[in-house]
């Protein structure tokens, strides 16, 4: 059980970390925030499927609310700040509970869903090295016990059934207004029962994408060549990181302010941005005379 719960493991990394494994995992830990996970799907739902990539957005925050949870109800500590191999590390170890790692079933969620969405076998060899690199990233940097890697790997292994019934309900429910209000209604109420900053991103998100889904027009974007879909990627990606980083600036006692610009942020980035590229860069040329 020390090798589960205690610090054997950290003891082990220490005999042969090194600085290059530390920036090396410390990129690699990067991988398994919210925040790329966001980054990705909204570019899939501008210029490849945004079917399925309404489904992967949707996998993924329930998933956020099943780690939350599950954090608030286990309540267990992190491994003592003063083992993490990245300085920066050390302020954020308290301020979130421990079981389950995020990281780890984030991972086995988005890579999982997309090596089945691609359905290769090389993607899928990718998607397990990808999930396994991320996951012991926790454990090299000592900001989770092996126990905690486990119980996210776990939970992302259980959400990922759910991926073909939650795509059939997004697509044939998200956009009715009904869905969208009791939704609404119920993230409100999560995260003022909680006061949870996790929450309150997550239920932000949940709100943005059902409340464009439901009251706002839709708009597929037709690009007629990779560079029309480059363009669309990079402007659409540095609106949302501009977007994003304005957030950061907000105390994370301002629960109801962050809620409320991630919804917008989401509205903005799933809805609005498509429809104001299809209406002024989209739009049919007119016809030239000969």
């Amino acid at each position: 059980m020390e090798w589960l719960t205690g610090y054997a493991v950290f003891h082990w990394i220490a005999t042969w970390a090194n600085p290059f494994c530390d920036g090396f995992f410390r990129v690699v830990t990067d991988l398994g925030y919210p925040t790329f996970y966001y980054l990705t799907v909204a570019p899939l739902f501008w210029i490849v499927d945004r079917r399925k990539a309404m489904g992967l957005f949707l996998l993924i925050l329930l998933g956020g609310y099943v780690n939350t949870y599950a954090k608030l109800w286990v309540n267990t500590p992190r491994p003592d700040p003063a083992l993490a191999r990245v300085l920066d590390f050390r302020p954020y170890q308290s301020h979130s509970n421990s079981f389950p790692s995020g990281h780890a079933q984030g991972a086995v969620v988005f890579w999982g869903y997309l090596a089945w969405w691609i359905g290769r076998r090389w993607f899928t060899a990718v998607a397990v090295l990808l999930i396994a690199l991320i996951s012991f990233s926790r454990l090299y940097l000592a900001v989770h016990f092996p126990i905690d890697v486990l119980g996210g790997l776990g939970l992302g292994l259980l959400l990922l059934p759910a991926i073909s019934p939650l795509e059939r309900w997004a697509h044939r429910n998200c956009y009715t207004p009904p869905w969208a209000i009791a939704v609404i209604v119920g993230a409100s109420l999560a995260i003022t029962l909680t006061g949870d900053v996790a929450l309150a991103t997550i239920s932000g998100s949940v709100v943005g994408f059902l409340a464009g889904a439901s009251w706002l027009p839709q708009q597929s974007l037709t690009l007629n060549s990779s560079r029309q879909s480059i363009v669309v990627v990079i402007l659409g990606l540095a609106m949302q990181l501009a977007l994003s980083t304005s957030l950061g600036m907000i105390p994370p006692t301002q629960l109801l302010v962050t809620y409320g610009l991630v919804a917008s942020l989401w509205v903005f980035a799933l809805w609005i941005y498509p429809r104001l590229i299809g209406a002024l860069w989209l739009r049919p040329s007119p016809a030239v005379s000969t």
